[in-house]
């Protein structure tokens, strides 16, 4: 618990040291654009790491949470190439620069690069696998 914490400050820190991109939430293409290359690596890192967390009694957490560990080892996955992958997805799809990085995330990580490793840990688990995004 006392590794998230300092996880959590180092991001808001890091973030806060951004200039006037630190005012407002992150929440769209344009507010990632403006926290340049060490933000955006940093906040990726922040939803990976928000992601990995097991919740209590929620078995299918549990399995993203196994999955994306298995996949940020398989796949060797560092904070910059996340951020990369968010930028990508921003870029591929135009049409959802509104949507939060947590989104982009979500589409090209979660449901895309990892989504074998999830299935896998839902296998195990005895879970139905993910659709498809």
């Amino acid at each position: 618990m006392r590794n998230f914490w300092f996880k959590l400050i180092t991001v808001l820190a890091v973030l806060g040291a951004t200039g006037s991109a630190s005012a407002g939430f992150i929440d769209n293409y344009r507010s990632w654009q403006q926290i340049g290359p060490e933000g955006q690596a940093a906040y990726a890192m922040g939803i990976f790491d928000v992601m990995i967390v097991f919740v209590a009694n929620d078995q299918y957490s549990t399995a993203r949470a196994l999955g994306l560990r298995e996949c940020g080892a398989a796949l060797q996955l560092k904070a910059a190439m996340m951020a990369e992958a968010i930028t990508k997805y921003y870029e591929d799809y135009p049409e959802y620069q509104r949507a939060s990085p947590f989104v982009a995330f979500n589409a090209y990580l979660e449901r895309g690069a990892c989504s074998p490793f999830i299935n896998a840990a839902r296998a195990q688990m005895g879970l139905k696998t993910m659709k498809k995004p």
